[in-house]
């Protein structure tokens, strides 16, 4: 090798290394700290150092195996950076070191949900830092060293850069931005590192710079876009919430008895534990309504009143002591109407509308926090006196599709036929679907839209899900506005005051707005954990003293906790669990991290497989050209092993090639070469025309087969998979074509 051929092949490790490390420092804004830096260099220094190696190698070092060895080197310097104790010696692999690997990137993960960036340096998630950065390194290097694509190479890394673009754009300075581009544009540079000083490396480094300040500049000309928490902008402190009441039959069917919260209160009522309410409804599903974000609007702070309660309705307030456990959820399980929070974050954010408490970045798990909150406790009498409210008010909770079952509204009105008043219809509509003629049941469709509420009405038979949005639904039709509360029941009493929720005590209830006393809830679901319902929605019901919950719940069935975001339009739930059957834990397992670490190998294994593909079929798209053909012929000659002397012609190569084949198949091949000859050295209108395209296609699948029976069942998977062409540099070939001859 040249001392020429040494420097350039270092000079574009060099760029590869340095651009990789700038990578990492355009990350930095997700991690706290630098020292995490240093083990990612090494990494990086060991990736690109094993594939310049095996570059330089006489005879192999071109064959395209060096990506391969570089995943193989990334793997290891991965085992050695997050899991050496469970190495032989430090330094041979093991399967206990493969576990422990796969085990830090399930906890990294979960540090994703459970914190906000800057987020601590964490093992988990340095681990899945140092195996993102490690699979991008092989793949940069790939591309930039054997295919020759620096520009492919570049625009992954600006892919990277995403990343904290979307988990930490406040954390982001100027010189992250700076970092990325730096390292786009060395990349962009590796071509000129080889060929000493020229115009291309000003040309190329002022496009890339032009081209990273336009897609900066642009965006920041377009007008803001409002912030929802249904819509959340990338921001530390914007919200991405999820619609609990898809999910609540996977919940209910959840038999495992573990509580995920523990709560005490003094109140005799023991309300449900409520994450939030849904009330947009499309006549497919329900979910909760888009609300704008206001981040001075803290938990921790006093928060208004509840909504709409103005009259003489008892009202009284109690204080609830909350530790969750296992509730992955950016909902803050709390009584209704919560006042403040005591012991939570300022991440914590409260919808004034309907006293939801989200998370901004951060879930209930873990929370230990104390909530005071408003028990509204109105009469029968005094609801039945509620004035009927302005309908214009409450456009969203009476809207109804114009296609909704027309048996929602005909069952509405005939089961509330003969009511003086809207505490009456809804007093009859609870007790119509509490009577003996509804049963409850897990065995019904997961969701509460029209066509599900049409079935329910007629086979009456569902959970909470169907109870509750048939009563919401009929509610609308009768001008009553109507929304679904989603959460817990009280529970299963543990002590004096203290409960303890699973998740299988999942549940959801209709709450109903009254004039004076604001939203009120009613209980529709029969049996179950649910209890009794509360004492203001049946005849002569005055506030109660002690407890209606039941004591030991069977598992109910309701809307759950975790469940799909509904960021833009919400997804549909979790297939259907047969009752009595416990749902399937989530989270990553072993075999997933398996499948992806096998897909990476494929995906970067196939790049020269692809690009091979490509060159393929741009050469002989028609029309076809004699020079393009037969470029295509020399490539399969350098993946096959086969390419003949420097001084062979075009004829000479033509006539041998035209051996290893026959019949039809020979005579295209020298019919190839003569076209090649003449489109060169003929003068005009005496050029030797091409074979059909058909002819020269098959002409040259013939002569790739036969050199892959020459080369052997090994070599020549070998070499389909890995084409020596895509690799090989430029330089004199037989048959290539001659520089082009000065005119005098």
């Amino acid at each position: 090798m040249t001392p020429t051929t040494v420097f350039q092949r270092c000079a574009t490790a060099l760029c590869v290394f340095a651009a990789a490390l700038l990578t990492a420092c355009a990350t930095s804004a997700i991690l706290q700290g630098t020292a995490w830096l240093a083990p990612l260099a090494a990494v990086v220094a060991a990736i690109v150092a094993s594939g310049l190696a095996f570059r330089s190698l006489p005879g192999i070092g071109t064959s395209g195996l060096a990506a391969l060895v570089e995943f193989c080197v990334s793997a290891w310097a991965v085992l050695i950076a997050c899991a050496s104790g469970a190495m032989l010696g430090g330094v041979v692999p093991t399967p206990a070191a493969f576990g422990e690997l796969f085990a830090l990137l399930g906890q990294g993960i979960d540090d994703i949900y459970s914190t906000t960036a800057p987020a601590p340096a964490t093992p988990g998630l340095l681990a899945l830092m140092t195996v993102g950065l490690a699979l991008v390194t092989t793949l940069v290097d790939g591309l930039v060293a054997d295919l020759r694509a620096p520009k492919t190479a570049g625009i992954i890394l600006l892919v990277v850069y995403l990343v904290p673009a979307l988990l930490a754009p406040r954390e982001l300075r100027w010189w992250h931005f700076a970092s990325i581009g730096a390292a786009f544009l060395l990349l962009l540079l590796t071509p000129y590192a080889e060929r000493g000083p020229s115009r291309g490396p000003l040309t190329a480094a002022a496009a890339g710079a032009l081209a990273l300040l336009l897609g900066v500049g642009i965006p920041l000309l377009i007008p803001p876009i409002e912030a929802t928490h249904t819509r959340p902008l990338t921001a530390p402190k914007d919200l991405t919430v999820v619609n609990p009441f898809l999910d609540l039959k996977s919940d209910l069917s959840e038999r495992s008895k573990t509580p995920i919260i523990s709560y005490s209160t003094q109140d005799p009522l023991a309300p449900p534990i409520r994450l939030t309410s849904v009330s947009d409804y499309d006549g497919r599903t329900w979910k909760p309504e888009t609300f704008k974000l206001d981040t001075a609007a803290r938990a921790n702070g006093v928060m208004p009143g509840a909504p709409g309660l103005s009259g003489d309705a008892e009202r009284r307030t109690y204080t609830a002591s909350f530790s969750i456990g296992g509730l992955d959820q950016q909902y803050l399980p709390a009584p209704y109407a919560p006042q403040t929070a005591h012991g939570v974050s300022d991440q914590w954010i409260y919808d004034s509308d309907t006293l939801t408490i989200v998370g901004n970045g951060i879930t209930a798990r873990d929370q230990q926090y104390e909530v005071s909150y408003t028990s509204v406790e109105p009469t029968a009498a005094q609801l039945a006196a509620a004035a009927p409210v302005d309908a214009s008010q409450f456009s969203a909770q009476l809207s109804m599709p114009n296609d909704s079952p027309a048996i929602i509204a005909r069952t509405a009105k005939r089961e509330t036929k003969g009511a003086a008043n809207e505490w009456e219809k809804a007093a009859k509509l609870q007790a119509y679907l509490r009577s003996d003629a509804f049963s409850y049941s897990l065995n019904a469709p997961k969701q509460a839209s029209g066509d599900a509420i049409a079935d329910f009405l007629a086979d009456k038979r569902g959970y909470c899900v169907q109870f509750s949005g048939a009563m919401a639904a009929m509610a609308r039709t009768l001008g009553i506005p109507a929304r679904i509360g989603v959460g817990f029941t009280p529970g299963e009493q543990t002590g004096q005051g203290r409960y303890d929720v699973s998740m299988s005590q999942s549940h959801a209830w209709p709450e109903l707005y009254f004039s004076g006393v604001g939203w009120v809830r009613f209980e529709p679901t029969p049996g179950g954990p649910a209890g009794a319902p509360p004492p203001w929605t049946e005849e002569g019901g005055e506030s109660a003293e002690e407890p209606t919950a039941s004591a030991s719940p069977t598992p109910e069935d309701t809307s759950s906790a975790s469940a799909e975001p509904t960021t833009a339009e919400p997804s549909s739930a979790p297939a259907e669990e047969d009752e009595g059957t416990p749902a399937a834990g989530a989270g990553p397992g072993f075999p997933w991290w398996i499948a992806l670490l096998v897909l990476a190998v494929l995906l970067v294994l196939a790049l020269p497989l692809a690009v091979r593909a490509l060159q393929r079929s741009r050469r002989l798209r028609a029309p076809q050209d004699p020079e393009a053909v037969w470029a295509e012929v020399r490539a399969s000659l350098v993946d096959g092993g086969a390419l003949g002397p420097a001084s062979a012609t075009v004829r000479g190569e033509a006539a041998r090639l035209a051996g290893l084949v026959e019949g039809r198949d020979a005579e295209a091949l020298r019919a190839i070469g003569a076209a090649v000859e003449s489109a060169r050295y003929a003068g005009p209108g005496q050029t030797v025309p091409l074979p059909p395209p058909g002819q020269v296609n098959a002409a040259l699948a013939a002569l790739r087969a036969a050199l892959r029976r020459r080369s052997g069942r090994v070599r020549g998977a070998v070499a389909t998979a890995l084409p020596r062409s895509v690799f090989a540099r430029s330089g004199a070939r037989p048959g290539s074509r001659p520089a082009p001859r000065r005119q005098h």
